[in-house]
């Protein structure tokens, strides 16, 4: 008698078998992409089908943040994934851990090994990165002088910082002869001494397309260039080995131009700010010395009254002596000063008969001739 089994637990045994069979986990099924649907969360659902079939695939955030590319519905793709089943509803699926566009695994195995170089030499490190100027006066862009992204990058500059001027520096960003004209415009614009900063920059495009960012003699050549370089590859998905070399990746062309400029409106609003800032504290600084002149005035006053106490004491000491010095003062106590000559007489050689003399009293002179 055939066994009975309800159908939760069929499905159940069915998502066993499926999920547990070596030769079903960690498959590659290729087809195109249909049904996408980008979820909040970062999960992509979609559908991969061929002239004959479809199936359903899940692809979750953590396993999305390696893509190289954004998929996009009619892209022809290699899925890596494990079989899973949903029981509730008997469906099964592909859980993609890894997706690629066909035809570009060995160019991404490519880029694989010369990241893993490139890292090794140091080329990546932090350390080495230049700093991005607040204010450049002149900003270098090497990208197609025709298309959206250089027109982003005016717009924005326009807008934030009009101060700021672009040259640029055209050329092709596809393609095989895209290489050498990159190299050129990138040694072009690093050699002048006006340009304070360069963007490389190009819209987005699949790994083939952004192939040329992927080329090592251009990966060197930014390594070495002395003027800070902001590199503007692809969407915010895409990733090119000039983006781990350049001193800041950008996620857009337009990110690139707002990394490269001030906002002239914040600036207006810092410069308030300080104006304000400076006006306070000159206020703050014109009280604390309005305070230190009145100390100081306080202090000088105290020290004069004191100096002129001690002049006046010094004076009335000084007037003492004098007082006592005075000869009126011996002559009040009945001693005389009498001159011949008009100079004092200390001598009675000094004199002979018939000298006049002059003798002062405290209340006048005397005048008298010497008769002996």
């Amino acid at each position: 008698m055939p066994q009975t089994y309800s159908v939760s637990q069929l499905n159940q045994v069915i998502k066993a078998l499926l999920e547990s069979a070596p030769f079903l986990q960690r498959i590659q099924v290729k087809g195109e992409i249909s049904n996408l649907t980008r979820h909040s969360s970062g999960h992509y659902y979609f559908s991969l089908k061929d002239e004959g079939s479809q199936v359903n695939c899940v692809l979750f955030r953590q396993s999305a943040a390696g893509l190289l590319f954004e998929p996009m519905a009619g892209d022809q793709v290699v899925a890596t994934a494990d079989i899973s089943v949903y029981p509730p509803r008997g469906n099964y699926q592909l859980q993609v851990s890894k997706l690629e566009k066909e035809g570009m695994g060995s160019l991404y195995q490519q880029f694989l090994e010369l990241k893993k170089k490139l890292e090794q030499e140091g080329l990546f490190a932090e350390k080495h990165k230049k700093p991005i100027p607040r204010f450049p006066q002149r900003i270098g862009v090497v990208s197609s002088p025709t298309g959206a992204v250089i027109r982003d990058i005016l717009h924005t500059l326009e807008r934030r910082f009009p101060v700021s001027k672009v040259l640029l520096a055209p050329s092709k960003v596809q393609g095989e002869d895209a290489v050498p004209q990159l190299m050129a415009a990138l040694a072009a614009l690093d050699r002048r001494a006006d340009i304070d900063l360069i963007i490389l920059a190009r819209g987005g495009g699949s790994m083939e397309d952004l192939w040329c960012f992927n080329n090592e003699a251009l990966v060197r050549q930014i390594f070495k260039a002395k003027k800070p370089v902001i590199a503007a590859i692809g969407h915010e998905t895409d990733f090119t080995l000039v983006d781990f070399v350049a001193d800041k990746r950008a996620p857009t062309p337009t990110a690139a131009a707002e990394m490269a400029s001030a906002d002239q409106f914040e600036i207006m609003q810092w410069l308030d700010e300080q104006e304000n800032r400076l006006t306070d504290g000159l206020h703050e600084l014109l009280g604390a010395y309005a305070q230190e002149v009145d100390r100081l005035q306080q202090q000088c006053a105290q020290a004069l009254r004191q100096q002129i106490r001690l002049r006046q004491e010094a004076l009335k000491g000084l007037e003492q002596r004098l007082a006592a010095l005075d000869y009126r003062s011996v002559m009040q106590r009945g001693f005389s000063i009498t001159l011949v000559n008009q100079q004092p007489l200390r001598s009675i050689k000094d004199v002979q008969p018939g000298s006049e003399l002059e003798t002062f009293v405290v209340d006048g002179k005397i005048k008298s001739v010497v008769a002996k």
